[in-house]
């Protein structure tokens, strides 16, 4: 086993677990050995969810493992680096080229004035040509994973610094790879879709791994279900709505041609309150229902009362039928209405869950579901679920 640190970006509560279900559904050893103020991650909420930072590491023990697939695979890990036992003999450069960059990262209050020093020495014994790059967030230290991947993987060397605890950069995040599938997809509502960013997360926190057979029950244009199969995944999407159902099925088709997929998908133009009756078992469901009308504005009080009354009996009804026809694991997300007083309006989850003879999962020992999404410029929170059978 070695020591990894990851680092965690936006929503780090919520990448944690995702992190600890990944490892967990491929039977991986692993332990979380020390999270940056590990003390937050109480699962006790506020309305910002558990951390405020941005950025926050987390020192995991694993064997070594394909990191360059693994990142891929994860939507809320920035970065990977490999814990060194022994700078001396790490060998940091692995290049041909006597002209290199490199960087150090600190996400925490490390001193590393001892270590800059260390390093420009050892790079002139090298007789390398060494440059210190220096981020444009220099009073964090961080440097971006964006230059990291470009400018450093192939030309250098990124250091990542925790808890006085020194790593090297083995795996980071490429964001364009979102970009680039969102922009190449044949059919498109942009306002109407879930991002891959947390249609992955959903993925990974239902424990559903390669093969396995994976359900989104409300698919609309397939997103989360281009993810999956993208993952190795065989899936089933049902919407209501012949226009998703159509536009599903033919980004899925194009998607499963561009990258030579072998996944089974299947797609039903159907009404997820009865799926019980023609899905008759998977392995896993992951999705994003239908949590009423695109907010605008944030809505008055009345009117958040009166969504949740129009939606509570729609999520009690798919719930039942989803214990009816998923042996594992249910991710799922339920809105909660923000107002202007500050005041939350929600489902009564815990009661609808309960009647569908379910319960939350634990992932983690010290988090409790649900935790909070939040997107940026959103008029609504999005309360994040892992559930089975009770």
């Amino acid at each position: 086993m070695q020591d990894y640190i990851f680092i965690l970006g936006r929503d780090p509560e919520l990448s944690l677990l995702e992190l600890a279900s990944y490892f967990r559904a491929r039977n991986m050893d692993f332990q979380i050995k020390e999270t940056r103020e590990k003390q937050h991650f109480s699962g006790h909420q506020n309305a910002g969810g558990v951390l405020s930072e941005s950025e926050t590491a987390v020192l995991i023990s694993l064997p070594e493992l394909d990191f360059a697939k693994i990142i891929k695979d994860l939507a809320g890990t920035v970065k990977i680096a490999r814990v060194i036992t022994n700078l001396d003999e790490e060998e940091l450069y692995t290049g041909v080229s006597n002209k290199i960059k490199y960087a150090i990262s600190s996400y925490d209050d490390s001193d590393i004035d001892e270590l800059k020093e260390y390093l420009k020495k050892r790079m002139r014994q090298e007789k390398l040509k060494a440059v210190l790059k220096r981020s444009s967030r220099e009073e964090a230290f961080l440097m971006p994973s964006d230059v990291v991947r470009h400018k450093l993987m192939g030309e250098g060397f990124e250091i990542v610094v925790y808890n006085n605890v020194i790593a090297k950069t083995v795996a980071v995040f490429n964001p364009y790879e979102y970009e680039k599938r969102d922009k190449e997809r044949p059919l498109q509502r942009p306002l109407h879709m879930i991002s891959i960013r947390l249609a992955k997360m959903l993925i990974n926190l239902s424990g559903a791994k390669e093969k396995d057979v994976l359900l989104d029950p409300f698919c609309g244009y397939g997103i989360l279900l281009q993810e999956a199969m993208l993952m190795g995944l065989d899936v089933i999407g049902i919407d209501k709505s012949r226009e998703c159902s159509d536009a599903s099925r033919k980004n899925l088709e194009f998607t499963a041609k561009k990258y030579m997929l072998q996944s089974r998908l299947k797609i039903f133009n159907d009404d997820s309150r009865r799926l019980s009756r023609f899905v008759i078992k998977v392995n896993a469901a992951a999705t994003e229902p239908y949590m009423g009308p695109l907010l605008n504005k944030l809505p008055t009080k009345e009117n958040a009362l009166l969504a949740v009354k129009e939606l509570s009996p729609l999520y009690e009804d798919v719930l039942k039928e989803l214990s009816k026809s998923v042996s594992g694991n249910i991710a799922i997300i339920i809105p909660r209405f923000r107002l202007h007083t500050g005041e939350r309006i929600k489902l009564n989850f815990e009661r609808i869950i309960k009647e569908a003879g379910l319960k939350p999962v634990s992932i983690v020992p010290f988090m409790q579901f649900p935790v909070i999404y939040t997107a940026p410029d959103s008029k609504m929170e999005r309360e994040v679920w892992v559930l089975a059978k009770a």
